[in-house]
């Protein structure tokens, strides 16, 4: 019978993708050339078992693919990834009595350890990423935070921009940054990525800042110090860029915004009116999404030589960056969301 299959089996070996299959069609179209079960069975590298095996396959079913088969059953069983999903979803370790703010993959490791089932941080790994999770950085919410301040500052701001009259709106925010380079996010063939950050070099600079998150304005200005002298400079400097027109600054609550240097400039410069943030609501600050910003495209990845040359840098990126990118970066989006 396999002698009438001599042209159906060297079509087939021509067409054949797999590998293994091929081999098989091969051999078997030696055989049905006429050629000796053992010479056939030499030439391939198969014994002669095997070989009749394989003619017995196509006898019967005509084909000779791999069958499916079971495979190693998975580390983690549907009720281990439903309880991984609840876990995350809920994202409370205390509850489970790891001190933790978050879950890691480290710590999800040692939770399925104490009941008995051992797994690897990259099986949790691939598992959260099938499950649709994501790996991010945490954003702090704080404890302190009043909602109703929250929500009463959201729906002022939008009641007071529908009556600004051409005021220039300005959001501040100070932060400070080191001549050394942090860790940030790069590529690398190694099993690590290194950063030279020499800590003889720990000076700090403060960079005050405000943003327009309607034009892309941004005005900032650096100093060694954070005090009230220092935040009265930045106030001159806003004065400075809009003599004539009415400004109205959005910033926290820092005990140096209520000096009374703070409150002898303004007095004199009726034009600059600051207005109050929420406490602990960092997050509709749209100049904290623009230090983000900073630090992602510059300082995160570069080390300095003196607070000049961090200085210099600084304002030299400013310069660069498209008010259209400011005004992306310095969304308002969560106030808007909130005043809904």
């Amino acid at each position: 019978m396999l002698e009438q299959d001599e042209s159906v089996l060297r079509e087939l070996s021509k067409s054949c993708k797999d590998a293994r299959e091929k081999v098989r069609l091969l051999a078997l179209h030696a055989l049905s050339k006429g050629h000796a079960v053992s010479l056939v069975a030499e030439i391939f590298c198969v014994d002669e078992d095997t070989l009749r095996n394989w003619r017995s396959s196509w006898e019967e079913e005509r084909g000779l693919k791999d069958k499916p088969r079971d495979g190693r059953p998975p580390v983690l069983s549907e009720e281990d990834e439903r309880e991984l999903k609840r876990l995350v979803g809920e994202n409370k370790p205390q509850n489970h009595g790891v001190n933790a703010s978050v879950w890691d993959c480290s710590e999800l490791v040692k939770l399925f350890a104490r009941k008995g089932k051992i797994v690897s941080p990259e099986t949790i790994r691939l598992a959260l990423r099938r499950l649709g999770g994501h790996y991010v950085k945490a954003i702090l919410a704080y404890s302190e935070a009043c909602e109703r301040e929250r929500l009463a500052f959201a729906r002022q701001f939008l009641k007071d921009l529908r009556g600004k009259n051409n005021a220039i709106v300005l959001f501040e925010d100070e932060m400070s940054a080191e001549l050394s380079a942090r860790k940030g996010y790069g590529w690398t063939f190694e099993k690590r990525l290194v950063v030279q950050a020499p800590q003889a070099k720990r000076e700090r600079l403060n960079l005050f800042g405000a943003v327009g998150p309607f034009s892309g304005e941004v005005i900032q200005m650096t100093s060694g110090e954070s005090k009230a002298d220092a935040f009265v400079r930045f106030l001159r400097k806003v004065a400075c860029a809009h003599s004539r027109k009415r400004v109205w600054l959005y910033l926290d609550n820092l005990p140096v915004h209520h000096s009374r240097k703070v409150k002898s400039f303004l007095e004199k410069h009726g034009n600059i009116v600051l207005k109050r943030l929420p406490r602990y609501s960092p997050e509709l600050n749209p100049r904290e999404y623009w230090h983000g910003f900073l630090r992602k495209k510059l300082l995160n990845n570069t080390s300095f030589n003196s607070l000049g040359e961090l200085t210099g840098a600084i304002h030299a990126f400013t310069r660069r960056v498209p008010r259209a990118v400011v005004k992306s970066v310095c969304s308002l989006k969560p106030i808007y969301a909130l005043a809904k």
